[in-house]
Parts: C-alpha cells; sequence; structure tokens
C-alpha cells in the first residue's frame, strides 16, 4: 500500500507536504503529517480507514484500489534483480546517480539499516573530506 502512495504522490509530483497539505485541507482532523505520511510509503505504519480515505479522495481514488494486492503497471520504484542489480537498468554510473532512482533508494536503505538522515550526512560529510583533492583520470 505505502508504494501505491508513494508512486502516486511521485507520478503527480507531490512532495509528502503537499499531500499532507491537500489532505488537511479535505479533513483536517484526520490528514497524516508528513512523518507519518512517511512511514506509510515505507511500510512501517499502516493508516487508519479515516487516514486511508482521505489520501484516496486526495488521488481520487477508491479506498480499495489501495488495499489490493495487485502490483501497478506503471511503478516507479525498479525491481531488484536476482543476480543483484534490478532488473531491466544497467548499474553503470549514469543510472546509480540518476536523482530519481536516489531518491527512491537512499530512504529505502537507510531505513532498512536504522541509519538516520543526520548520521547518514555526517558520513557524507566525513566521506567527502577524506576524498583526494584531484579528480581520478
Amino acid at each position: 500500500m505505502g508504494t501505491k502512495i508513494r508512486n502516486l504522490r511521485k507520478r503527480n509530483r507531490l512532495t509528502m507536504e503537499d499531500l499532507s497539505s491537500r489532505c488537511i485541507k479535505i479533513d483536517a482532523e484526520c490528514a497524516p503529517s508528513v512523518s507519518y505520511l512517511s512511514m506509510i510509503e515505507r511500510g512501517k505504519r499502516i493508516p487508519s480507514e479515516d487516514v486511508l480515505e482521505v489520501i484516496a479522495s486526495v488521488f481520487q481514488k477508491n479506498v480499495e484500489w489501495f488495499l489490493d494486492d495487485i502490483p501497478e503497471e506503471e511503478a516507479i520504484t525498479p525491481s531488484k534483480g536476482s543476480g543483484g542489480g534490478i532488473n531491466g537498468m544497467a548499474l553503470e554510473p549514469n543510472f546509480l546517480f540518476s536523482k530519481e532512482i536516489l531518491q527512491i533508494a537512499i530512504p529505502e536503505m537507510l531505513s532498512q539499516t536504522g541509519t538516520s538522515g543526520r548520521q547518514f550526512a555526517h558520513l557524507l560529510i566525513r566521506g567527502s573530506s577524506r576524498a583526494p583533492s584531484k579528480p581520478f583520470s
């Protein structure tokens, strides 16, 4: 369910803040916060029926659509291949560093490892300060 919500949100070019704001306009009492939306999208929480109804009305979908186990045909999230890598995409620098893939992969990786965003930022900062000053040829 969380993947369907995330895919719908991204397909409609909405941030989590945008989606939360639209939910508030529909029903301020049942509208999910940005952090709760994040947990729903990552599969950490299952929304109540009232919250799901608000989200469904934002996207003009039936609540049942979110509850079925039928994956979307136009899913944004790439599927992992059995031999490592991702089905249908070569693992090359242009792919690995695309903004869209990183926006999907990094939050998922952090949630799976229990690393906070702040810890990840510190790792990046420490890593970049140890990087060589000259680029490789």
